[in-house]
């Protein structure tokens, strides 16, 4: 049992979740006073409250255990509590089969309707659904499932009824939320299955899936943005309390030895009153460029929701669009919510007149401009992809004179690196001409960049 707990602790820990030495040691302390023999449901909750510090961990776990152990009946009612948190998506079912395969549909159509996803995952327990044919192939699969389970069926009744006028808006809304969560949980047993049968390289695969610091930006499905934007706004308040590098007198601190000694010399040289001194935060004007093309727009909106969770780091903040056009949105951040602001923002005119992105034409028009409000006070980040789509100028010239005018220029790019040079993509050019330049795929490599500030 202790090696199983060391096994999934590894596991855990490659897949991106912190498990530290105490974590470890008071999971191993609890299972001693419980014994190795308990059951597949204490073992789950000792390992969810001793070794898991994050909401989303929980699910890893319960995945964790049910592959060793298999399927329990309180482990499935913590699965369905886990699966009424999460963000559910809409679903077509385009192409797929109109029966189930030995399912019972009038009782899982009731079920629908009445939103009773522990029947249906009971139901689903009971068909005992296995996915050899189709275990190459994760959209087949998922077809497969629906199509077996009678999803396909309940959802042509739940369309059939509101043609006919039997269910309101409401029911028929309601209908689609509990076939979204049928959905869902067609799609864990497909994962859970694909493990079992499969390498450890792929249970670490999956686990990182559904790891919201590991999930791309411009990738995550929309059930996955809820907890990548509780992460990131986590991340931005532990920044915000971090101390800077400047140190200031304070009562509490370390002893600045060199103040205390000059201090002394007042007392004939006796050190009767330490100087302490603690590192004060930092405020510096933070000026970011944010590409708004459909390409990078996802990751555009996680850096500004992250900037602006940690505002209170900055002096001053000054916000622009772009596509093919610079746009400063400054105004709309200060005249309301920031989470306001951000769902706001694509009403916003004047910074996409094409489509395309065209960095050369920005980065000119940003120098031409605002070159000369920059001050060795002023950090300037540029959030995009470099992509200039082959356009005439590139502005690199633009790019040096802004270096060269502000105390820092970055640029965070979430491809990864080795695309920077690949089609259209002037990365390893820009790069050239910024204090630093980033990969930013996901909220880890994120955290990895501040680290190194």
């Amino acid at each position: 049992m202790e090696y199983l707990l060391l096994d999934m602790a590894r596991l855990l820990r490659r897949a991106g979740i912190h498990v530290g030495t105490p974590e470890l040691e008071d999971c191993l302390q609890g299972l001693n006073r419980l014994g190795t023999k308990i059951s597949k449901y204490a073992f789950y909750q000792l390992v969810n409250t001793t070794m898991i510090k994050t909401p989303w961990g929980a699910e890893f776990v319960l995945w964790l255990t049910e592959l060793y152990y298999g399927p329990d009946p309180e482990l499935s009612n913590d699965h369905l509590q886990l699966l009424s948190r999460r963000q559910v998506t809409e679903v077509t079912g385009e192409g797929l089969g109109s029966s189930g395969r030995g399912a019972p549909v009038e009782l899982l159509a009731e079920a629908v309707l009445k939103k009773n996803i522990g029947l249906i995952y009971a139901v689903l327990q009971g068909l005992n659904i296995r996915l050899e044919p189709h275990w190459e192939d994760e959209e087949r699969a998922l077809e497969f499932f629906r199509e077996c389970s009678g999803w396909g069926e309940v959802r042509r009744r739940v369309e059939e009824s509101r043609r006919r006028g039997e269910l309101e808006e409401e029911e028929y809304a309601q209908a689609w939320e509990t076939l979204g969560e049928w959905n869902c949980l067609l799609q864990d047993q497909i994962e859970l299955q694909m493990i079992q049968t499969m390498s450890g390289q792929v249970l670490l695969d999956e686990l990182k899936k559904h790891n919201p610091r590991t999930i791309d930006f411009l990738a995550g499905e929309e059930r996955q943005i809820e907890p990548m934007f509780r992460e990131i706004q986590k991340l931005g308040r532990r920044l915000a309390v971090r101390p800077g590098r400047r140190r200031q007198v304070a009562g509490k601190g370390t002893i600045a030895l060199s103040r205390t000694v000059r201090r002394a010399l007042q007392t004939g040289g006796i050190p009767l009153a330490p100087v302490r001194v603690r590192r004060k935060p930092a405020k510096p004007d933070l000026w970011l460029l944010c590409d708004m093309s459909n390409s990078v727009s996802p990751f555009s909106y996680f850096m500004l929701l992250f900037v602006y969770a940690t505002q209170s780091r900055y002096a001053h903040i000054r916000t622009f669009l772009f596509v093919d056009a610079l746009l400063e949105v400054t105004e709309h951040f200060q005249g309301q919510d920031w989470s306001d602001a951000l769902h706001s923002m694509k009403r916003l005119k004047g910074f996409n007149l094409t489509g395309y992105s065209h960095y050369g034409k920005v980065l000119q028009q940003f120098a031409a401009e605002h070159l000369t409000q920059l001050s060795r006070k002023t950090t300037v980040i540029i959030l995009g992809d470099g992509k200039n789509n082959g356009y005439k100028p590139e502005g690199h010239e633009a790019l040096a004179q802004i270096k060269e005018s502000a105390a820092a220029l970055y640029w965070l790019n979430p491809l990864s690196r080795n695309l920077w040079g690949a089609a259209d993509c002037l990365m390893e050019k820009y790069e050239e001409n910024c204090t630093g330049a980033w990969p930013c795929c996901n909220i880890q490599q994120l955290e990895q960049f501040l680290l190194s500030l």
